[in-house]
């Protein structure tokens, strides 16, 4: 009898274990691209929460005997689920399944009528709308009871309900691109130049009273210098498309002068440091990035999921760098503090997301 019951409690530990696994499988499948959806600050926001139920739950598994130990671990998962679900909503534009959205983006939009109530149209997974169209109850998930469906004239027709016309969709609005993919509108070819292959990139100082930061995108590998009295600093040398991402001060010895080599196209502009993403909750993107906080003090944590190191350092109102934050190396995790409203240097490689918590 010992013997069975043990073989059953690891039966349960592996399921569970097996849902971990799936869990994280799903989150590594996520179409997100950081530096495309960097700016949306609530999707960045559910994707942050569902990447830290999935740790979460690994973390809580460790030691578990039995299913009843891992109810902690489930938690975690239901809850990762369900930002999940709303991260997938956000990156399809399809609301979530009206009776549970860990059910995930709907596909229909089907007439369904709470006990004693008015039919109405609500959208549904797929599931759910073949069940409803059968005139079964959504699947019972435990958010919402389990309903008969409104068949027509309820006296037990058991014909399948005129499925309602479809109302059509309102046009997606346009995606906003990312912070530093495309240079500001309006600058004129002293703030702004592009080319292909080899050259010179010549900013001049721009009008704004405030401290500028300078981005360079190269579309193709390449490497990118700052010539400084007839000196060369190497900003970047890879092998794949990349940017930088640099703070400016209101000292900085103008012009700019970038060299680049490059097998493709690319762009170099300056930017204004009021133009920079403001932090709320969470920001996610790939490589070097700057950013505000506004706030009274509070806690940052960054989680970089790619290799080679990453950092994260105070900027001073002339732009200067200023103190160390956090730092850290490969796929990990790392918290540090701010005092209050400060902007924000990121430098690193790989794809990451940081998070005031």
């Amino acid at each position: 009898m010992f013997g069975i019951f043990k073989r059953r409690r690891e039966d349960e530990l592996a399921e569970i274990d097996a849902e971990i696994t799936a869990f994280g499988e799903e989150l590594a499948r996520l179409p997100l691209d950081p530096d495309e959806h960097g700016a949306d600050l609530d999707l960045m926001a559910d994707y942050g929460r569902a990447l830290d139920a999935y740790e979460q739950a690994k973390l809580d598994f460790l030691g578990d005997r039995d299913r009843g130990d891992a109810a902690d671990v489930l938690r975690s998962l239901d809850q990762g689920r369900r930002a999940l679900a709303r991260v997938n909503a956000a990156l399809t534009g399809r609301p979530l399944c009206f009776f549970d959205p860990r059910h995930g983006p709907s596909v229909d939009c089907v007439a369904w009528a709470p006990p004693g109530g008015a039919a109405r149209d609500v959208h549904v997974c797929a599931a759910d709308a073949i069940r409803l169209t059968e005139g079964l109850p959504p699947i019972a998930t435990g958010v919402r009871p389990e309903t008969r469906t409104k068949r027509a004239g309820d006296t037990g027709d058991t014909r399948r309900p005129r499925e309602p016309k479809q109302a059509p969709r309102p046009p997606r609005p346009a995606k906003r691109p990312g912070p530093f993919r495309v240079a500001p509108p309006d600058l004129g070819e002293k703030h702004h130049v592009k080319g292909r292959g080899k050259g010179e990139a010549m900013l001049h100082r721009p009008d704004w009273e405030v401290p500028s930061l300078v981005v360079a995108r190269l579309h193709e590998g390449g490497r990118i210098e700052h010539v400084q009295q007839g000196k060369a600093v190497r900003l970047a040398d890879v092998p794949s498309p990349f940017r930088i991402v640099r703070p400016l001060s209101l000292q900085t010895d103008w012009p700019v002068q970038l060299r680049i080599t490059c097998n493709g196209t690319w762009s170099a502009w300056l930017q204004a440091s009021d133009t920079v993403p403001v932090i709320e909750r969470a920001v996610g993107s790939r490589g070097p990035f700057i950013f505000r906080y506004v706030g009274g003090a509070a806690r940052i944590q960054m989680q970089h999921r790619e290799g080679g190191r990453y950092s994260v350092t105070e900027l001073t109102p002339e732009f200067h760098r200023g103190p160390h934050v956090l730092s850290g190396k490969g796929i990990s995790s790392a918290e540090g503090q701010v005092a209050g409203s400060v902007f924000l240097h990121v430098e690193a490689k790989g794809e990451w997301v940081i998070k005031v918590i």
